[in-house]
């Protein structure tokens, strides 16, 4: 079958990019090839299209007037990236020289797609995202690399990244790999239903699949999430400034003194001690501030955050196994808390190897690795991006605000999963944390239909585009619907 034309190389031609007269019209974003002299077909992709024309303004008018005009000359110009070919060893690489101006340049067929790009079956280490924009081609992640080198999640509300992260942790279930997801809304119990549709997806070829026996939910709220077992942390092990997070107390200069003195004459007394003897002991105190810490340690004492024991580890990470730590509901400084006192837990066991090698997923992640101002969680997710992959645990941030999460977390993720994002401070800040990101991907990330996302690293050399396969689960993030039609 003969290569379709659509083109001819003009103008200057640079070692990694050259321009095109079209002969036929193509989309952003596909892929070409030239044949060259020295190393046969090299992959390339259109990163910018216009058209040109010799219409002026004046000509232009007289055509609205409907006067007599002379037919409009124009042309439709592309600019190309050298994406390289593979030489004998199976390496990718850019030829040397320069294509020749007038050079003819095709359409590139599957198999050179898939050759030059990577795609391939990976086999028991590959995570199915979805198919290669407008071919029919597997994208595969490398597990492994999700793992050793972190993810990000990036898109604009509605982009679709709940539904995205259902898809990876899909696959991550299906080769039993160990994960922990912080859930802010609530939104991932769904991953133990199948999905409504039944069957398989034609062109995707995905079935519906519910994973409940490999997704376990915990939640410091379990009246408003019932679904989920109670979270809930060894009292002897918070400091007293911590506790007052816990009772929802933000003055610490007026409460810090008089809990740690409650605490330390409890304590003297029952190193055993729970928040109801801490309540009894409150009630004898006098004045405003006894009075405010006795209420807000009833308060504390009917959450059940705080036990004797606290949630055992062993419970809380098991292998193969999704475990949702579901806080919706809390208020936002305890979620701070919750996420830090686990976070720290399983890195420090992580490098006592106490437990199996897991994927820490972040959901809303600005709020809890914040660019600006201070979250109780920040260190400690800053160390994980910075060495958690020393000791097999990984992790995902997902966010809506590319621009407000910490820039070392961010540019510690290796693998980026881009939905549709148009803010420019965050279009910079995703520029900014992407090698080999050009122009026109970012002006391409403006403008992605919903369910296409720009994929870096997880394995491949270069940035593709990729539409995102069915879930096999049922999808918990849709918006609420105010008006039904």
């Amino acid at each position: 079958m003969a290569h379709e034309e659509v083109g001819m190389i003009f103008g200057d031609v640079g070692l990694g990019q050259f321009q095109i007269s079209l002969s036929h019209p193509i989309e952003r974003g596909d892929y070409l090839t030239v044949d060259d002299e020295a190393n046969g077909r090299v992959l390339c992709q259109l990163d910018d299209l216009r058209r040109t024309s010799d219409l002026n303004l004046e000509r232009a008018d007289e055509i609205g007037r409907g006067e007599v005009s002379t037919p409009i000359h124009e042309r439709l110009l592309g600019v190309a990236r050298i994406i390289g070919f593979r030489d004998g060893q199976g390496l990718v690489k850019l030829p040397t020289i320069p294509f020749r101006p007038g050079a003819k340049v095709y359409r590139a067929e599957e198999p050179l797609i898939a050759e030059v790009l990577g795609l391939k079956h990976r086999g028991n280490t590959g995570a199915y995202l979805g198919l290669l924009r407008n071919h029919n081609l597997k994208v595969e992640l490398d597990i492994n690399q999700l793992v050793q080198r972190h993810v990000s999640v990036l898109a604009k509300t509605g982009g679709g990244k709940s539904y995205l992260l259902g898809v990876l942790i899909e696959e991550l279930l299906r080769h039993k790999v160990t994960c922990v997801i912080i859930d802010p809304h609530g939104e991932y119990g769904s991953l133990r239903l199948a999905a409504e549709k039944n069957g398989v997806h034609a062109r995707f070829g995905v079935e519906s699949q519910g994973f409940a026996r490999q997704v376990q939910e915990f939640s410091p709220d379990v009246q408003l999430n019932p679904s989920a077992k109670p979270l809930t942390f060894s009292l002897r092990h918070v400091e007293p400034r911590d506790l007052l997070v816990f009772m929802g107390l933000t003055n610490v200069k007026s409460f810090l003194a008089p809990l740690k003195e409650l605490v330390e004459s409890v304590a003297a007394g029952n190193p055993e001690y729970s928040v109801k003897d801490l309540v009894r002991a409150a009630e004898h105190g006098e004045g405003t501030v006894a009075e405010t810490l006795h209420e807000r340690l009833e308060y504390l004492e009917q959450t059940k955050i705080l036990g004797a024991q606290g949630t055992s580890l062993n419970d809380l990470v098991e292998k193969g196994v999704a475990t949702l730590i579901n806080l919706r509901g809390v208020a936002p400084d305890v979620q701070e808390l919750v996420v830090a006192r686990i976070a720290s837990t399983l890195f420090d066991n992580r490098k006592k190897n106490k437990i199996p090698p897991l994927f820490l997923v972040i959901e809303e992640a600005h709020n809890y690795a914040p660019q600006q101002g201070t979250a109780t969680c920040s260190r400690v997710l800053k160390n994980i991006a910075s060495e958690g992959r020393k000791f097999g645990l990984g992790l995902c941030v997902v966010t809506q605000r590319a621009a407000r999460i910490d820039k070392t977390v961010l540019s510690q993720c290796n693998t980026q999963l881009i939905l549709q994002v148009t803010n420019p401070l965050d279009l910079k800040a995703i520029a900014q944390s992407i090698e080999g990101l050009t122009a026109g991907m970012t002006e391409m990330i403006q403008s992605l239909p919903v369910g296409v996302a720009l994929v870096t690293g997880g394995g491949y050399h270069t940035p593709l585009f990729c539409e995102v396969r069915p879930r096999a689960t049922r999808h918990g993030g849709e918006s609420v619907r105010i008006v039904d039609n």
